[in-house]
C-alpha cells in the first residue's frame, strides 16, 4: 500500500511512472532541460548500500541506463516495513550509512510499520497534505512520537523524499511588535516587558533591580 500512496505522491510532482518490477518502480520527470528519475524499491529486509545500488541498477529501464543524468540525478526510495517504531535504534546506523553513501544514487531509507500503513488505508496524497499540517494530529505526535499514527508515517514521508511540496496556508501577517505583545501578555510579565521597554540605555542599578525581579517571579512560578 505504501508503495501505491509514494508513487501517487510522485504523479503529484510531475513524475511519470517508466517501469515496474515486483519489488520496484521506476519513475522519470522532465522539467524544461532538466531530467530527474526516482526509484521507490520495496526491501523486505534491510540491505547494503552496495546491494542497493547493484538492484537497482539492474532493474532499470534501458532508457535510464543510457541516460547521462540517470545516476547522478536519480533519487533511491528505499521502502522498509518494521515490527514497531523501537526497532529503528537497532538499526539506526545501517540505515545512516545507506543514507550517506555517496555512490550513485540519493539514497532514502522510509521506515515504518504495518500500524503506520493501516492508518494510511484509503489515502491519497491530498489526505498526506492535509494530515501533515493538522497541528491537533502535531500535538498527538509530539507528545507520543514512537506511537504508530497517520501524522508519524506522513511526517516520515515528507522528510524522506525532499522534493515532495507542501502547500503553504496564506494568512495575513502580524506585525511582530503585536506578536510580542501578546507572547508577554499571555506569561503574565507586561509589568516586566514595560519595565525593560523603560530602561535607560546604562543603567546598572536598573539592570540589576530587574534581574532579581526576574529571578523571583521565575522562583515562584516553580511548582513545589
Amino acid at each position: 500500500m505504501l508503495r501505491g500512496i509514494i508513487s501517487s505522491a510522485l504523479a503529484e510532482q510531475a513524475f511519470s511512472l517508466i517501469h515496474a518490477t515486483e519489488q520496484s518502480s521506476y519513475f522519470f520527470r522532465l522539467h524544461e532541460d532538466a531530467a530527474r528519475f526516482a526509484i521507490v524499491h520495496e526491501m523486505t529486509v534491510l540491505q547494503s548500500p552496495e546491494s542497493l545500488n547493484e538492484a537497482a541498477s539492474l532493474s532499470a529501464p534501458k532508457e535510464f541506463v543510457e541516460h547521462p543524468a540517470f545516476k547522478k540525478n536519480c533519487d533511491l526510495i528505499c521502502l522498509l516495513k518494521l515490527g514497531n517504531l523501537a526497532e529503528f535504534k537497532e538499526l539506526e546506523d545501517r540505515i545512516f550509512a545507506i543514507e550517506e553513501d555517496a555512490y550513485y544514487y540519493k539514497k532514502y531509507v522510509l521506515y515504518y510499520t504495518k500500524d503506520e500503513e493501516d492508518c494510511l488505508e484509503g489515502f491519497e496524497f491530498e489526505d498526506l497534505l492535509l494530515t501533515i499540517s493538522d497541528k491537533s494530529q502535531f500535538d498527538l505526535y509530539k507528545k507520543s512520537p514512537l506511537s504508530s499514527s497517520a501524522y508519524s508515517i506522513a511526517a516520515k514521508i515528507f522528510i524522506k523524499i525532499p522534493f515532495l511540496v507542501l502547500s503553504h496556508e496564506k494568512r495575513e501577517l502580524v506585525p511582530l511588535k503585536l506578536q510580542a505583545d501578546a507572547a508577554v501578555a499571555e506569561s503574565e510579565l507586561t509589568g516586566l516587558y514595560r519595565k525593560v521597554q523603560e530602561l535607560p540605555e546604562v543603567d546598572e542599578v536598573a539592570i540589576d533591580d530587574l534581574i532579581k525581579e526576574l529571578m523571583k517571579n521565575e522562583l515562584e512560578n516553580i511548582p513545589d
